[in-house]
């Protein structure tokens, strides 16, 4: 997160990591009850202009670099987005940005550890604008992030070239950070950070990148808004990385690899679309670390010997009157959300603080349906306003513009001699990562899962219409499914309050999102006038005419309220609370009982929970009534017959068991009524045992019936609907030596009538 505006917050790095943290906790405790907004040269007074005026005549890089101690910002602007102005081009920037700390359930007090500076303007020159987001990891990371964020602009900034070059200087300065981060008190061994950072000079704009965080700009091409990557996330999906780091000494491997599940020479990984959370990392030759997902960063000293490098790749590029806004952001945002979804998100508002709050709720949102955790998010948005191509250029002194957009190479530079930039960044994951498959896989097992409240809290059809036209357009319930907007509606809970009572209180906790049904609301906030006193006013008012909503950002962190809710009238609220809203984003997978009844078929037992849920949504229930023959004797088992409810009886030849296809054989799970003559041998099974699985390894079994005993219904899927499903099982080898033991063991136990079918497991036939 950004650090607080300070102005002891450019000093000399702390003497160990224990100073670190104090300083970091004190800073917490002090934004607590702060509000802090970057400071421009407008807001700095008499002597703050005198001394900008003096900077500007003597360039001088020290005075310019204590500036920076009263610009960083942090967390979402309470004010809206702050607007500067770029000389050297005549136009604005405005800009607004936010930083979400990360939801971990097994480190609920975890930092932080993605940190953000904008300086607006950079130094002393009113046409430079620097803005930078840090993504730190390790066990240092947030303290890592700070350091960089801090120590990068100072670097910049001293560059005898910052002037002149500064491509030649964002170079110099990654790499100077880089040592300086390796020298300090602060263990970089196995911590360290990436950073996207851009310098706006007049029209032109340097993007340095270190990492896999990213920046992107929007290009108008008719009337299409199109985005256009300014950087490539440094991993080894890259084909040029994964080479570079391969000379440097490193193995480049997934998790799966590592832990034996995999075969280590044999390259797994495709695209980053389809990881399914397990990326390959990079590796020393005979350890199992550092492992970092990512081939350049800033720090990490240990997978630096391996080729993780801090050199940046730089992109120069000309603003024109085509480019409407800027983002820079972690992959927090980019793991499930697309270059071109984040433009598009980011082009239907006008304000940029009100683009921040909804990319980085929907981030929020998929980390959470595809993971059972978040990551640290953090964005930033420029607008781009009034920028024309009429306009004059004036370029920096000894300095021309470059053909643009390019790569620029610099003189020592490990970075790819040329990237296709028609290639695009492809990080976009749809599929689950395997934390969240053992979270389900827990489920199965213990039973425990989100069960929504009962709905206790009935609503009219024009309530509950109220509530669909107020959640229509929101940004955090835009993408639930029917299903999940179904259940949403259910857990919803009536407050009903009267005048003058205080829905939320001004610096507490709030857990609950509440739509307007009925009354009159208003916003109130404690604000300090100049004078030091402290007044309240009125901010805002709600009204269910204004289809109106509050506390939306509670549903996803706990955090100090900025403002009170007080009521007005006398009025209903509806209330969502947290738990609840997590609850319905991971429960795409409500059929647990589906699955969990799947998983009790042998032969199914080593299905992924995706291909479980791929086999349950092939299933189709089938009722019959008492007596019904369900299968017919001279007929082939097509089918595996679930039984959901009632009993069936199954009747088959003895002499069924002496035929050479034989491979599986029924299981059941409970007590059976048996009979055996000469000839034929009955089971009865009940509910919730199956029969018929080894039609799916395409077994042709004929002279076995199975009658309905009662009302009976079955889930049924047919061989064809399997291998569409998952695909085709393998068949089991009849040459396995525990195959044939295990047959003909049955064989003798059948004919000495020492065994029932009801004893007979399909595990035990099943190959290990």
């Amino acid at each position: 997160m950004g650090c607080l505006c300070s102005k002891c917050c450019i000093r000399r790095g702390p003497s160990s990591s224990r100073d670190i943290k104090l300083k970091e906790s004190e800073n917490a405790r002090a934004f607590a009850g702060a509000t802090v907004s970057p400071i421009s040269s407008d807001d700095q007074g008499e002597d703050g202009h005198d001394l900008f005026h003096q900077l500007s005549l003597t360039r001088d890089s020290t005075a310019g670099i204590s500036r920076l101690s009263r610009v960083s910002s942090q967390f979402l602007p309470s004010d809206g987005s702050r607007t500067v102005n770029v000389p050297m081009g005549n136009y604005d920037l405005q800009y607004s940005y936010l930083s979400q700390r990360g939801y971990y359930p097994e480190a609920l007090d975890k930092a932080n550890q993605d940190s953000f500076c904008i300086h607006t303007p950079f130094g002393t020159s009113p046409s430079d604008h620097f803005f930078g987001v840090f993504d730190g990891h390790g066990e240092y990371g947030a303290h890592c992030s700070q350091f960089v964020k801090r120590k990068l602009c100072e670097n910049l900034l001293r560059h005898s070239q910052f002037d002149t070059d500064p491509v030649e200087a964002c170079h110099a300065a990654f790499l100077a950070t880089s040592s300086q981060l390796h020298s300090d008190s602060l263990d970089d061994t196995m911590s360290g950070t990436t950073a996207i950072t851009v310098l706006i000079r007049g029209r032109t704009i340097y993007v340095a990148n270190c990492g896999d965080s990213r920046a992107v700009i929007a290009e108008r091409r008719g009337k299409d808004i199109m985005a256009v990557d300014l950087s490539i996330d440094q991993t080894p999906f890259r084909t040029d990385e994964l080479e570079r780091v391969r000379l440097c000494g490193a193995r480049v491997l997934t998790l799966d690899q590592i832990e034996g599940l995999k075969n280590p020479d044999v390259q797994c990984w495709g695209t980053e679309e389809g990881d399914d959370g397990d990326p390959p990392r990079v590796w020393v030759q005979n350890g199992m670390y550092p492992g970092t997902a990512f081939t350049r960063s800033i720090g990490d000293s240990i997978a630096e010997s391996i080729g993780v490098v801090a050199t940046p790749e730089i992109v120069v590029l000309e603003l024109s009157e085509n480019h409407p806004f800027i983002v820079l952001a972690s992959d927090g945002v980019f793991e499930f959300l697309s270059s071109q979804t984040v433009v598009d998100m980011v082009a239907k508002f006008r304000d940029p603080r009100d683009a921040c709050a909804a990319i980085v709720a929907e981030s929020y949102r998929l980390w959470l349906q595809y993971e059972t955790r978040t990551d640290d998010i953090t964005i930033i948005v420029v607008h781009i306003n009034g920028l024309t191509d009429a306009g004059s250029i004036q370029a920096a002194p000894n300095f021309s513009l470059r053909s643009l957009p390019q790569v620029v190479e610099v003189t020592g530079s490990e970075s790819p001699s040329t990237i296709n930039w028609n290639s695009r960044n492809q990080r976009v994951r749809h599929d689950l990562s395997r934390a969240r498959l053992r979270a389900i896989e827990s489920s199965l097992d213990n039973g425990r899962a989100w069960v929504p409240p009962s709905p206790s809290h009935r609503k009219t059809w024009e309530e509950e219409a109220h509530i669909e036209r107020v959640l229509h357009d929101h940004f955090l319930f835009r993408r639930l499914t029917d299903s999940q907007c179904r259940v949403l509606l259910d857990c919803m809970q009536r407050v009903e309050v009267i005048a003058g009572d205080i829905v939320v209180q001004q610096g507490g906790e709030g857990d609950c999102f509440y739509v307007v049904g009925r009354g009159e609301f208003e916003v109130l906030a404690i604000q300090e006038e100049e004078n030091g006193k402290e007044v309240i006013r009125v901010l805002h008012k709600y009204t269910a005419e204004k289809l109106s909503s509050f506390g939306e950002l509670a549903l996803m962190y706990n955090k100090p309220l900025q403002a009170s809710v007080r009521a007005v009238t006398s009025g209903t609220l509806w209330a969502l609370k947290r738990e609840d809203f997590r609850g319905i984003l991971v429960s795409e997978f409500s059929n647990l009982s589906s699955l969990k009844l799947l998983r009790s078929v042998d032969l199914f037992s080593k299905l992924t929970i995706l291909q479980l849920n791929n086999v349950s949504i092939s299933l189709e229930e089938k009722s019959f009534s008492d007596g019904q023959t369900i299968i017919d004797k001279n007929e082939c088992i097509s089918a595996l017959h679930i039984i959901l409810k009632g009993q069936v009886r199954v009747t088959y030849d003895a002499e069924m068991l002496q035929s050479s296809n034989i491979r599986g054989l029924p299981s059941v799970n409970t007590e059976q009524d048996h009979s055996q003559s000469s000839s034929e041998n009955e089971v009865l099974f009940l509910e919730g045992s199956h029969f018929g699985e080894w039609a799916l390894l395409g077994e042709k079994i004929f002279s076995l019936s199975a009658v309905a005993v009662g009302e009976v219904v079955c889930a049924v899927i047919t061989k064809e609907k399997f291998d569409s499903a998952v695909g085709p099982l393998p068949k089991l080898p009849l040459d396995d030596r525990k195959l044939k033991h295990s047959l003909g063991s049955l064989k003798e136990n059948v004919a000495n009538g020492a065994a029932t079918l009801s004893e007979v497991q399909l595990s035990d036939l099943v190959c290990d």
